[in-house]
């Protein structure tokens, strides 16, 4: 499917994805409601991860290979982080895709996959301002531990914050190519979610995990999303192994972009509109 409009130029590509952007964002700020409802189940689905650690950790008193502040300190960290990068184009697509109204996406002349992208750094840009909240929450009750490790760490971490969305959009961006099969985005998107639960490290740092899962995970992008960043932000690796941690990232970010535009590609080759 083409755009019927000509080809813009980099100017106008570049003052269309803004106005994209712009108006994402205000939008997020429009549904205050729904945003105080993601919050609040993300808070509790936190608080329950909390309270299974805190029993774990009077049930086991020093027998776990990381001390509890430092784990009660990297799961802050991991929420923060979590809502911070939680995107919502997956849903949106799903429903155009179902209702055809995907049509009217792709006869427009920008360029489909980054527009989908400005919309993720919408989201993105108004999480973050949120999970800065919770950041400081954070800080209150468990005090400096949820400070980087140092200005190194922290220059580390900005990258790879960045890479870090990169990967998480482009694996949603994936999954969504499902949608154009199946027309209803559900159980596809449900599969990614939990398995972004179970090997981004959002409930665990992945070096707890049992041998087995740590080793599947270690072949995964999802780890590049939360554990990644953190590890870096917390100075547990450092040095050139942290030079390679982000070359990896950068690697999952570039390779898993190119295979969904491919797979938009070949989606869009059998794509047939409903209600058409």
């Amino acid at each position: 499917m083409k755009a019927l409009a000509a080809p813009l130029t980099l100017a106008e590509n570049a003052r269309g994805y803004l106005s994209l952007l712009t108006r994402a964002l205000k939008a997020n700020f429009a549904y205050k409601g729904s945003t105080f409802i993601g919050l609040f189940t993300a808070a509790l689905i936190y608080g329950i991860t909390l309270l299974v650690w805190r029993h774990v950790y009077a049930q086991k008193n020093g027998a776990l290979s990381l001390p509890a502040d430092q784990m009660f300190a990297y799961l802050a960290l991991a929420f923060c982080l979590n809502y911070a990068l939680t995107i919502n184009i997956d849903q949106r697509v799903g429903q155009r895709i179902r209702l055809g109204l995907i049509a009217t996406d792709l006869l427009k002349p920008l360029d489909f996959q980054m527009a989908q992208a400005m919309q993720a750094l919408s989201d993105c840009f108004f999480n973050g301002l949120i999970a800065l909240g919770v950041w400081a929450a954070a800080f209150f009750f468990l005090g400096k531990g949820v400070f980087p490790a140092g200005p190194a760490a922290f220059l580390f971490f900005i990258p790879s914050l960045f890479l870090a969305f990169l990967v998480q959009y482009s694996i949603v961006f994936i999954f969504i190519q499902g949608a154009f099969y199946t027309y209803s985005g559900y159980g596809i998107f449900s599969s990614r979610i939990a398995l972004h639960q179970t090997f981004s490290g959002l409930q665990a740092p992945l070096m707890l995990y049992p041998p087995i899962l740590k080793h599947i995970g270690d072949w995964l992008p999802f780890q590049h999303v939360i554990y990644t960043p953190i590890a870096l932000y917390t100075g547990e690796v450092t040095g050139p192994s942290a030079w390679k941690l982000l070359g990896d990232q950068l690697f999952w970010a570039a390779g898993l972009y190119a295979v969904g535009q491919f797979l938009m590609r070949k989606a869009l080759s059998q794509l047939e509109i409903q209600g058409g």
